[in-house]
């Protein structure tokens, strides 16, 4: 009988574990969203008033964020400080096909970034600012999707992990 209690309490467990592991991917991604949007501004402020370099306003962009949006930008200045890519575009695109999936971060969203990348460096400060300014709006929106993916999707996942542990063990009993 102790042994019934002991394995149904931990199927209860690991199944309310994956539930909420599930719905964290729901929670993370508007902040991760929120932050992205924060650093491309402070971008355009590197651009916009202190007429940065991008390698020095990807570094200090990087440095100022642990979150794992922030290796976007410093994967990039590393792949243009080693010479491994001759254009921003293609250092920035590579950037984030390889970090994406260390973010909750969706295609969608490295679309919208890879677009924002290919026009990286390729304008003048006007046309940066513009570039910037449609990528913060792009961003914005699925933002908004996100929060409303959560709304749906966290209460869901974390409700059907407990749920389905405990119709596990009623099965198994």
């Amino acid at each position: 009988m102790l042994l019934k209690i002991i394995g149904s309490v931990l199927i209860i467990a690991g199944s309310s574990i994956i539930g909420f592991t599930l719905s964290s991917t729901y929670s993370k991604r508007p902040v991760q969203l929120k932050t992205l949007q924060s650093l491309i501004q402070m971008l355009e402020n590197e651009i916009r008033f202190m007429s940065s370099i991008i390698t020095d306003a990807f570094e200090r962009i990087g440095r100022s964020s642990d979150n794992p949006v922030a290796l976007i930008f410093t994967t990039t200045l590393k792949y243009l400080d080693n010479e491994e890519f001759t254009s921003i575009a293609q250092a920035w695109e590579s950037s984030v096909n390889e970090n994406i999936g260390k973010t909750a971060l969706t295609r969608e969203d490295a679309e919208i970034l890879v677009s924002f990348g290919n026009m990286l460096g390729n304008s003048d400060i006007q046309g940066q600012i513009k570039n910037i300014t449609h990528t913060l709006q792009q961003l914005n929106l699925q933002q908004q999707k996100a929060e409303e993916a959560k709304k749906k999707y966290d209460t869901m996942y974390k409700t059907l992990g407990i749920l389905g542990g405990a119709v596990a063990v009623i099965l198994l009993i």
